[in-house]
């Protein structure tokens, strides 16, 4: 297990010993948070893919309120929570976050049933502030999951959808999102979207 990963402010997290995760860089998230500022706390927090949990953690440390955790690979996962549940103040908090080891593409369809692990929070009730999707750069299925997402009853009307994709990828317009803001940074493009009927 490495951990050369790091949080904003310079916490280390754990990362497995692999290439087949690509953790969101340091550059980036700060980014983000500079982005989106203090409209994180008190939110509600949706990490799509989220690998070993550097997103989900960020937005834990900036004050978000509830966070969900999305991530089909099971050693991924653990890591997620181990990482998660290493952050400060966390005791107190162990009930507002959850991660799912599912598969992002079935967890997002309409029709899904989707159970937490957690009895604690009510998924029916849960709508997100903020959902950040970040699948793996070589795959050709953004669009697809933003037109579930879209399509699914866990979004706030004035919910931001921030998707991290390859430079090389422009995300097509659609009569259910806006694009509000797009930002390069290196290899990573952020393009943050929000629900039509919200403009």
């Amino acid at each position: 297990m490495k951990s050369n990963l790091r949080l904003i402010g310079g916490k280390k997290l754990q990362s497995p010993n692999n290439t087949h995760t690509r953790p969101t860089t340091l550059r980036v998230r700060e980014a983000i948070f500079n982005i989106l500022n203090n409209r994180v706390e008190d939110s509600n927090w949706l990490d799509l893919f989220s690998g070993t949990g550097t997103i989900s953690c960020e937005a834990f440390n900036h004050g978000a309120r509830k966070i969900i955790a999305i991530e089909k690979n099971i050693n991924n996962s653990k890591i997620c929570l181990k990482n998660l549940l290493s952050l400060q103040d966390i005791e107190n908090r162990k009930n507002d976050i959850d991660v799912i080891c599912k598969d992002v593409l079935n967890w997002t369809k309409p029709n899904y049933e989707r159970n937490l692990s957690s009895k604690i929070m009510d998924l029916n009730k849960l709508k997100f502030d903020f959902v950040y999707l970040d699948p793996p750069y070589d795959v050709n299925f953004h669009e697809l999951v933003l037109n579930q997402i879209f399509n699914c009853n866990f979004l706030k009307k004035e919910s931001t959808v921030i998707c991290e994709h390859s430079p090389n990828l422009n995300i097509k317009k659609s009569n259910l999102w806006e694009t509000i803001d797009v930002r390069d940074y290196g290899q990573s493009r952020l393009t943050f979207l929000i629900n039509v009927q919200h403009a």
